[in-house]
């Protein structure tokens, strides 16, 4: 599965200046697509560190919270794509920007899509990353792709399967978005009921 760059890159926004105006705490995100010169093949990802204090061990995009100096929500997130996988912003072609999503957890995160156009060698920073992770989008087609009612919410979570990990949360989300609105992605989820008490409340192989 690969995705012409032209059949998204007019739907994007190019205004890279505004931030939300919102009380949630703000954060940038590069939404890093590999692939060739003129489709995306698919997602770069990171599994943060399992010492970190916020979400660890997750799958997430590079990226992270806005700090003052920060003028907008692109610097903030090219700044965090240079700290977290070790590689220079030149390296990206910022595409335009996402729907912003607002999480449970108080914040607002910013996608901002782009193509990588180096070599796929990166020296990550693993005090920050654990591993950097090469996803297809043939692989969203095929690998077990569930969804929860959260509990004591009426909303809810989806998770995929990749075997070695579980994408979910703010990052599954924005995937889902972006594949239904850019791509013939329609998979229905399996519909499971969550066995964990905590989130990320499933854990498919006890299921």
């Amino acid at each position: 599965m690969m995705l012409p760059y032209q059949s998204f890159v007019e739907k994007l926004s190019r205004d890279f200046e505004a931030i939300p105006d919102t009380s949630e705490i703000k954060s940038g995100v590069i939404f890093p697509l590999f692939g060739s010169k003129d489709t995306a093949e698919g997602i770069i990802l990171t599994e943060r560190s399992k010492h970190l204090k916020s979400h660890p061990g997750q799958i997430s995009f590079p990226g992270g919270v806005k700090e003052k100096q920060d003028p907008n929500l692109l610097v903030t997130a090219l700044r965090e794509w240079e700290e977290e996988m070790g590689v220079h912003r030149s390296t990206l072609n910022v595409l335009g920007k996402l729907e912003g999503l607002h999480t449970r957890t108080g914040f607002h995160i910013t996608p901002f899509l782009a193509i990588y156009e180096g070599d796929l060698s990166f020296p990550h920073n693993t005090e920050e990353v654990d591993r950097v992770i090469l996803l297809p989008f043939s692989d969203l087609w095929t690998i077990p792709f569930y969804a929860i009612q959260v509990p004591g919410r009426e909303h809810f979570a989806y998770y995929f399967d990749l075997g070695d990990g579980l994408l979910w949360g703010a990052t599954c989300e924005m995937i889902l978005r972006f594949l239904r609105e850019h791509s013939s992605f329609d998979r229905t989820p399996l519909l499971v009921k969550p066995n964990l008490l905590k989130p990320p409340f499933l854990d498919p192989k006890s299921l």
